[in-house]
């Protein structure tokens, strides 16, 4: 195998030019570099995912080098993965040299982006005609793979492979592509082997750490996150990932100061935050998500437009629903409807502050309209029948919960507690006992993970049942056939 191309960045050269460049920044100084030096600089703020300072660094040296087209090509893959394909394009064209390698790779990019795909192959096949090298194979391969065509970007990554299974390159990316294939386990197979050339690959160290994450194998994971910040202890994607696994495992102080590192640390202060306002939601942090949501929606609109802000006003709308906090949640709903007025959960949002108000037509009306821009009608009727059982509307929750058993037969295990609980609420003790045996037959884990959901107080008797029909069966003293029978 021949060196490792990461292992740049560890480079006393590269590490003196990075040390050189970030002291300029903090001066506010301008210093001459060398166009590759700048790309180089750009290259490694990309794979520590800070895509601000790339940005940065590679608009420095188009002010210095602006006619270096090594320079332009990077600066029009960057306007890419930022949509600004308008801009990318203008670049492109403008680009010196139409025949170099690498603009046609852009060319064929841009045939990606606008799904032109009979175009992309076309140019592929050209592309393979002039430059017949495995380097060409893998690039046809990584550009596949970077839009999510996995059966398109084998044919040429199993050619690489073939003619050259000791490659570096070609072992890594068919690493990726099992990866993205949800082969995990040959996955980590191949990225052992780089490791085992490289041990200095970071890049390998966050992707094996990714497969033992997606295998449920924490500690495998943590070990490989260790070996990656021994390696760079600033890389900020390590720290994220290492956050996610203290989350796996409870840990939510440990995984915070990992956050709180990235938050003092990134320049792209958008993109933590709206990770820290998903992670708080998924805890029942609304306060936190309260927060973050109002740090992201001051920036609007931040550099590249990047978010989806109707999602970032559903979240803020519906944490403002579980504080009560009926006039900011109607603010919010305001807002995302601004942004995307298509969006169904905010109907649903709007539809269930009516129902606290009482508001019962109203709620009805957004709830219609929850159903006409729904991807599926199944996604709206989970939401009502949910804004019915928050808000205590239990006759109602039930209609639309059997609505959903009948309708959608495989989904039903995941409402048999809310039926359940509804039932219970309705003091209506037998259907109550029929669905208490069914959860606990089919799905006694949600009994524990949705219990949050429900009302507290006086239903502790609820629960108590609920956790005693699980027990009766599991040690056989209840027999739950008679209640599993869909005619009863």
């Amino acid at each position: 195998m021949q060196e490792d191309p990461s292992s740049v960045f560890n480079q006393p050269e590269f590490k003196a030019s990075l040390a050189k460049y970030e002291q300029m920044m903090q001066d506010g100084i301008r210093v001459y570099f060398e166009a590759e030096e700048l790309t180089l600089i750009a290259e490694y703020y990309a794979s520590i995912g800070d895509p601000t300072s790339s940005e940065e660094a590679i608009d420095y040296a188009l002010s210095i080098h602006p006619e270096n087209l090594d320079v332009q090509i990077f600066k029009c893959h960057s306007l890419f993965s930022r949509k600004k394909i308008q801009e990318a394009q203008q670049l492109l064209y403008s680009l010196p040299d139409q025949n170099d390698y690498e603009v046609k790779l852009l060319y064929i990019e841009l045939a990606l982006i606008q799904n032109d795909t009979g175009k992309a192959k076309r140019l592929f096949e050209q592309c393979y005609e002039d430059y017949p090298h495995i380097e060409t194979s893998l690039d046809i391969a990584q550009l596949y793979m970077d839009y999510q065509m996995k059966s398109e970007a084998y044919p040429w990554l199993l050619k690489a492979y073939k003619e050259d299974p000791e490659n570096p390159e070609t072992i890594e990316l068919m690493a990726s592509f099992q990866y993205a294939s949800e082969n995990f386990d040959e996955a980590v197979k191949l990225f052992n082997r780089i490791l085992d050339e490289f041990p200095y690959n970071v890049d390998a160290w966050l992707n094996l750490a990714r497969c033992h994450i997606r295998m449920n194998q924490i500690e495998q994971a943590f070990e490989a996150l260790d070996f990656a910040l021994a390696i760079d202890d600033t890389n900020l994607i390590a720290w994220e990932l290492k956050a996610h696994c203290y989350l796996e495992q409870g840990e939510t102080e440990e995984a915070f100061k990992c956050f709180d590192y990235i938050e003092s640390h990134t320049k792209d202060k958008g993109y933590i935050w709206n990770v820290l306002m998903y992670v708080h939601f998924d805890l029942g942090n609304f306060e936190q998500v309260l927060e973050y949501s109002k740090k992201l929606l001051e920036q609007y609109p931040m550099p590249e437009n990047e978010f989806d802000w109707a999602e970032i006003c559903y979240r803020r709308a519906l944490a403002c629903i579980y504080l009560n906090l009926a006039d900011e949640c109607a603010k919010a709903i305001i807002m995302g409807l601004a942004f995307n007025n298509h969006d169904y959960r905010l109907y649903l949002v709007k539809g269930e502050l009516h129902l606290m108000y009482e508001e019962m037509e109203k709620a009805r009306k957004n709830f219609k309209y929850a159903m006409q821009f729904s991807p599926t009608p199944k996604e709206a009727l989970v939401g009502i029948a949910y804004a019915f059982f928050r808000t205590s509307y239990f006759d109602k929750a039930l209609e639309t919960y059997q609505e959903l058993e009948q309708d959608y037969p495989a989904e039903a295990p995941f409402f048999y507690y809310f039926i359940a609980f509804c039932h219970f609420r309705l003091n209506q003790q037998e259907k109550m006992f029929k669905y208490l045996v069914r959860g606990a037959v089919y799905m006694p884990e949600l009994l524990t993970n949705n219990k949050k959901e429900f009302p507290t107080g006086e239903d502790e008797a609820f629960f108590k049942l609920a956790f005693e029909i699980i027990r009766q069966i599991q040690q056989g003293k209840l027999d739950p056939s008679p209640y599993l029978d869909e005619n009863k």
